[in-house]
This record gives C-alpha cells, structure tokens and sequence, in this order.
C-alpha cells in the first residue's frame, strides 16, 4: 500500500449476503428488476415491495454465475428484509444461503493493485467482496479481514469520514434513505428508483407490479428531484423543513445537506411530474436567525 491515498472511509456496519443457486422463478417473483440481464460479475441495485407497492428494500444483486445470485444486504434493517425474502422463497422451495459479514462504504481508489472494480460490478479479492455502486463502494467480508483492512488504510494515509460527509454524497447522487425517503408506504416511482423497475417482460408478475404500474400509466405521481438553494444556508439553523412551493402546495424536503466547498446548500424532495431539470423552483426556508431564501434550481444527480 501507498501512503497519502486519497481515500475516505466510512464507518463499519453488519452486511448480509443470501446466496440464492437457480432461483430464477423465485428471484423474478421477490425483486422489481430482472435479475437475467445483469451480466456475470455485475451488480445492480433492485426493489422489494409489498403487495400494495410499497418498498421492504433496497437489495444489491450480484450475479455470481448463470444462475447463482447474491442478495447483498448492507441496510439498518437487513434482519426484516431477509425475513422477507425467507418468506417468499418458501412459497417457490428456494434455497437461500446466508453470510453475516461486516463491511464499510468507501469513496476513492483503494491502493490495493488486485482490487480495481467496475461501476456496477462485483470484485472478488484478498477474500473480500467489493461492490462499486457508481456514487459509492462497499468492502464486505469476515469481521476480522474488515477490520484488518480498515486499520491499514487508516495507516496508509486513508481519513475517516462523518455521516455528514455520507448524507452528502448521498443526496448528491439523488440515493433515497430509509426512514427519510422510503418507507413501507412509499413507491418506488416517487423515490427515484424507476430505474429499479422492469416492466418488460409481461409474464414476470413481480410482488407489487399490478399497482406500480398502472401508477406509473397514471402518470399522476410525484417525483424525487434534487434542488440547490440559490442561497447557502446552514441546516442545523432550520426551524422546520424548508419546502417548494408550486401552485398553492407546499412539497417538504426529505433530506437537506451544506456543501462548504461550494458553497451551497441542496436537498431531496418529491415534486410533480411537470417539473424539470433545469428549472427554478420557489421555495420557503426559516431559519433563526433568518436567511433570505426565495427560490431554489431543480439538478441532475452529481455524482
């Protein structure tokens, strides 16, 4: 390893792997994507809903083989997500292998020659899992190799990053969090993960599409945009959720973070259809003491 490395880990948190051999029917019944097009060596992230269409979770599947799968479960609430896929997969006489693993969320190139994964892909190295998310990585593996190559890095030159840090980089990438963005009512449709969403093969009845698709025919929901303020503020100044206001309604943001490098201030908030990329937005912020903060600018994902 080299020294001065530019890298930021993140703290370190249980991973569940479930490893699911020939579950084709299975798979296509638990999880909003089609597992069949992710090549070998791939990863995308997919959705679990309930039958009303509301997301369990947020799985990242790994194709390990033609029919070999892992469900890569890295969340707070990973116990009741496997629990549900437990629960599905007795209906199709699946078996679903379990690993209880550690791991950590990584930003940057780990100084570690063998290990230079893809975006989107899975690397197996040094007997370790590395997914690269594109926004994010994670480092997955025994409790005791995670810790070893924290430590390392740490003394190679690495720097530990805060949540504040996280929360930015994931507002940044337009990434929804549990407990703010999703929760067992919320569609993945207005919570930016239609990419989650594979309606194109007919006969794949998915737990959860009849209602998510004629939603999204509808085309009357919301959508989660990402928007920066036209003037930096500090969020621990708030006194209630700044909000965008379009046409006598007021839609609150769900998640807020300062960019001092910037520096500005952006959030997440779910918007209706008609509204863009690129356009300006009125909003309404308190803070004590008081900003004078008017309108905010809709923006792609960063990063």
């Amino acid at each position: 390893m080299t020294s001065n490395i530019e890298l930021v880990l993140f703290s370190r948190r249980p991973v569940t792997v479930l490893t699911v051999e020939g579950g084709g029917k299975f798979l296509a019944r638990l999880l909003a994507g089609d597992v069949r097009k992710i090549p070998e060596g791939g990863v995308e992230r997919s959705v679990m809903m309930n039958a009303t269409g509301g997301i369990l979770g947020l799985p990242w599947v790994a194709r390990t083989g033609g029919a070999s799968y892992e469900l890569v479960l890295a969340s707070e609430n990973a116990d009741a997500q496997q629990a549900w896929v437990r629960q599905v997969s007795v209906a199709f006489e699946a078996d679903v292998g379990c690993e209880s693993l550690k791991g950590f969320y990584f930003v940057g190139k780990l100084p570690v020659k063998e290990v230079c994964p893809a975006p989107h892909a899975m690397q197996k190295a040094l007997g370790l899992r590395f997914i690269n998310m594109g926004w994010i990585s994670l480092a997955a593996g025994p409790a005791e190799a995670i810790d070893a190559l924290y430590d390392n890095l740490l003394a190679a030159g690495a720097r530990e990053g805060e949540q504040t840090g996280f929360d930015a980089l994931r507002i940044f990438a337009r990434e929804p969090a549990p407990g703010l963005e999703i929760d067992e009512g919320s569609s993945p449709l207005e919570t930016g993960l239609e990419d989650a969403l594979d309606f194109s093969d007919p006969e794949r009845i998915f737990i959860g599409r009849a209602l998510t698709e004629a939603r999204a025919a509808a085309g009357k929901h919301l959508r989660m945009q990402l928007v920066a303020f036209d003037l930096a503020y500090d969020p621990s100044l708030l006194i209630e959720a700044p909000t965008i206001d379009i046409e006598g309604v007021s839609y609150p943001l769900t998640s807020i973070a300062r960019v001092p490098e910037g520096p500005f201030t952006v959030g997440l908030v779910r918007l209706p259809l008609g509204v863009s990329v690129g356009e300006r937005v009125p909003c309404t912020v308190h803070t004590d003491p008081r900003v004078v903060c008017r309108s905010a600018l809709v923006i792609d994902r960063q990063i």
